[in-house]
């Protein structure tokens, strides 16, 4: 057998000779070298090997497909490698959990802010009241459906600027107070200025002690048969109980409408709230009378899948403002204004969102395979039942995908028509085309047998 290369002749009639021969191959190395650059499988079939095989470029496609394989056969690199995937999958997940989860606490922190509106240092009879009461809210339960927010109300004390908010009427805390005879605390009513006889006593020169009379003003419920709605201050576990009625926050926004936008739904509260001192109301004999100004409020604790904030305004006036022998010029209303929102917090926007991006890749996924079966006329994909029973998998896992989300609604909102309800009709029609077609398949073939 001829070398594969001959050495090139230095006559003609040598050449004449050579190209006359028909068993010598003649080929120059840069020739050679130009079958290793190829990347068309098809033409290093064709291409002359002469007893070697052509060995391929590294880090090209093939290249990666035969390492792969091969590793693949030894198994220890691609196991390590999905195992690697899936840890690190799952890191991921934890952390962007990990990141709601810190993003709630520092939204409830927010809702136990320290924010005093007023700080009460005294009243019309002259008495030294200082420091100031506020209601404490501990978020029970959000119940969409009835569209009502429950709330455990308690008192708080906070003594002067530099002291801490505590509970209020605490025994065992000495920036505490008690309020023996309670604070009342009446719902939805505002206060207004009331004029009414203020006796006190006098002593006169020759030392007899008398009584005087004199015209005073003061802040009075507005309805004077209303009962409280709890009474606070006596005891540390004095408390009562609301029920906050919610609406729709933004008009003439779909997206916003509660539970029909969700998880994008946005609702609005409110409630309003006027105090009294009942023992100087039963001492100066006003019913409902002796209104003080509540500093303000703070939240507690939180609800499963809302994220519940407020902002409040006191109308009250400062008392230490106030001219108690001219109470024309008082303000008309007194009262602690509340307003409330709730929003889907971010966890269950990350769910919902996540959900429908799913429902829609494994509905696309499934169009495409019929698609190509039906359509494109690939008969090998109908062999067996395996389409057909992953279209019907589909049919019933894509809607518990949506029971499953967190806080969702009954099923007629925006997400169902948008999310589940095209994804469950296209993978059903899938499901019938594909039955369809093996049935017509089956009948091709029983009729050629």
């Amino acid at each position: 057998m001829a070398a594969p290369y001959e050495k090139a002749p230095h006559t003609a009639s040598a050449y004449n000779n050579t190209f006359s021969n028909t068993d010598i191959e003649i080929q120059s190395p840069k020739a050679e070298s130009s079958y290793f650059d190829e990347k068309d499988d098809a033409h290093d079939r064709n291409a002359p090997s002469f007893g070697r095989k052509t060995p391929t470029r590294k880090y090209s496609a093939r290249w990666w497909k035969r390492t792969w394989d091969g590793a693949v056969r030894i198994g220890t690199w691609p196991r390590l490698i999905y195992c690697c995937i899936g840890f690190v999958l799952m890191i991921l997940w934890l952390g962007v959990m990990l990141i709601f989860v810190g993003n709630e606490v520092k939204y409830e922190q927010q809702n136990a802010r320290d924010t005093i509106q007023r700080h009460r240092t005294g009243d019309s009879n002259g008495e030294s009241i200082s420091g100031s009461i506020l209601l404490k809210g501990t978020l029970v339960n959000f119940d969409a459906g009835k569209r009502s927010l429950s709330v455990s109300w308690s008192g708080l004390y906070k003594q002067d600027n530099y002291s801490t908010i505590v509970d209020l009427a605490d025994p065992l805390e000495v920036n505490s107070t008690t309020y023996p005879d309670g604070i009342g605390i009446y719902r939805d009513v505002t206060a207004t200025p009331y004029e009414y006889n203020y006796t006190y006593p006098e002593l006169l020169e020759n030392g007899t002690e008398t009584t005087q009379t004199s015209k005073s003003w003061m802040y009075r419920v507005d309805n004077d048969t209303l009962k409280p709605v709890g009474v606070i201050g006596r005891h540390q576990w004095d408390s009562f109980d609301t029920e906050i009625s919610f609406t729709q926050k933004y008009s003439k926004n779909v997206w916003s409408q509660p539970m029909l936008g969700y998880p994008f739904d946005k609702w609005q509260g409110q409630i309003v709230f006027v105090a009294n001192d009942i023992w100087w109301a039963r001492t100066d004999n006003v019913t409902n009378g002796d209104v003080f100004p509540l500093a303000g409020i703070q939240l507690a604790d939180s609800t499963l899948n809302w994220r519940i904030s407020y902002t409040f305004n006191n109308t009250c006036p400062s008392p230490t403002a106030l001219d108690y022998e001219h109470g024309e010029a008082w303000p008309a209303n007194c009262y602690l204004d509340i307003r409330f929102d709730a929003v889907r917090p971010p966890l269950v926007i990350f769910a919902a969102v996540t959900a429908v991006v799913v429902n829609w890749t494994c509905t696309l996924f499934i169009f495409i395979l019929t698609s190509e079966a039906i359509i494109m006329r690939r008969g090998y994909m109908l062999e067996g039942t395996d389409i057909l029973s992953m279209c019907f998998t589909a049919l019933f896992a894509l809607p518990t995908i949506r029971s499953l989300l967190p806080g969702a609604p009954d099923y007629g909102a925006i997400i169902d028509l948008c999310g589940v309800l095209p994804c469950t009709l296209i993978v059903a029609l899938c499901t019938v085309c594909v039955a369809v077609a093996k049935l017509n398949k089956s009948k091709r073939e029983g009729k050629t047998d």
